[in-house]
C-alpha cells in the first residue's frame, strides 16, 4: 500500500466543491458525496449526525454504497482509499454545516484501525486534519462496520490510540452478522448501535432481544443507539426500553447539511465545480 501520508495527500488533491452539494470526490469513475442523518437524544434534541456516502457513476446513476464496499471488502488498499475518501469529505462538509458543534459518526472499515495501530503518521495526519477544519477529536465517533478474520489485537490498539485523543468508537449494526455480543464485549465501544432487525421486533411487542442489547450496553458502559426507527410506535417502545439515542426515517431522513439552515433536500451535483481547500 502507498505511504499513508502520500495517499492522504493524493486524496485531498481530488477534492472538489459544488455550490449546492459541498465537497465531493470523483475516483475511478465514481463520485462520492455526503449526506447526514441526525441522531436524537431522549429529549429529541439532535445529539449528532451520522455521515453516509452517496455514490454516483459517470451516468449519474446511484451506486448502492453497501454493495460497493462489499465488492472491495477483500482488497485492503481499495477499502482504505474508499474509506478515506468518504471520511475526508464527510469531515469537511460537517465542519461547514449548521451542526458543526455536534458529534460526527463516520463508518470505517477495521483495516483503518490496523493502520492507526501501526502508524504514528496516520494518527498525526488525522488529528492535524481535524485541527485544520476546526473539528475537535472529541466530536468524532468512528463506527466499526462488520468484520471477520481481522487482527483483533491491532484493531484494539488502533482504538486505544484514538481514545488517547478523545476519539470514540461505536459498534454498528449490533445483532447482525459479525456484530455479536462476544465482539462487543471484546471491543467495549463507547456506543452500541442496535440493528434495525432487532428494533423492528418492537413493532410486534418482542422486547427480549432489544432489552438484552440495552443491558449489554449498560454492562460495558456504552451508550445505546436504536437504528432504523420508522414509526412512532417503535420510537415510543425504544424510549420505554431504555435506549439512550435514536435514529431513523421516522425522526429524520439522511440529507445534506447547510451551514445556517435546517436539513435541506439533496440536489444533484452541478456540472461545473471548483476545487475545495482543506
Amino acid at each position: 500500500m502507498k505511504n499513508y501520508a502520500l495517499l492522504h495527500r493524493d486524496i485531498i488533491e481530488l477534492i472538489k466543491r459544488d455550490a449546492e452539494y459541498g465537497a465531493y470526490i470523483t475516483y475511478q469513475g465514481l463520485t462520492f458525496t455526503s449526506v447526514f442523518q441526525p441522531i436524537f437524544d431522549r429529549e429529541r434534541h439532535i445529539y449528532g449526525v451520522e455521515a453516509l456516502a452517496r455514490i454516483f457513476d459517470t451516468n449519474g446513476t446511484t451506486v448502492n454504497p453497501h454493495d460497493y464496499f462489499q465488492s472491495i471488502s477483500d482488497n485492503d488498499e481499495e477499502s482504505v482509499i474508499a474509506t478515506l475518501i468518504c471520511a475526508i469529505i464527510h469531515m469537511l462538509n460537517f465542519s461547514r454545516s449548521c451542526y458543526y458543534d455536534k458529534k460526527l459518526f463516520i463508518n470505517v472499515t477495521p483495516v483503518i484501525f490496523e493502520i492507526l495501530s501501526n502508524s504514528e503518521i496516520a494518527v498525526n495526519t488525522l488529528i492535524n486534519g481535524l485541527q485544520k477544519i476546526g473539528v475537535s477529536p472529541t466530536q468524532l465517533v468512528y463506527e466499526i462496520i462488520e468484520f471477520e478474520d481481522r487482527n483483533l489485537e491491532s484493531v484494539l490498539n488502533g482504538i486505544q490510540k484514538l481514545a488517547d485523543f478523545g476519539i470514540e468508537v461505536a459498534i454498528d449494526d449490533y445483532g447482525s452478522a459479525y456484530s455479536t455480543e462476544a465482539r462487543v464485549r471484546s471491543i467495549k465501544p463507547d456506543y452500541l448501535k442496535i440493528d434495525k432487525s432487532i428494533v423492528d421486533l418492537l413493532a410486534v411487542f418482542k422486547y427480549s432481544k432489544f432489552h438484552h442489547a440495552v443491558n449489554i450496553g449498560h454492562d460495558i458502559n456504552a451508550k445505546t443507539i436504536a437504528e432504523g426507527i420508522e414509526t412512532k410506535a417503535v420510537f415510543d417502545r425504544c424510549m420505554e426500553s431504555g435506549a439512550d439515542y435514536f435514529q431513523g426515517y421516522y425522526l429524520a431522513k439522511p440529507q445534506k447539511l447547510a451551514r445556517s439552515q435546517k436539513l435541506a433536500k439533496p440536489e444533484p451535483l452541478a456540472k461545473h465545480s471548483v476545487k475545495a481547500e482543506i
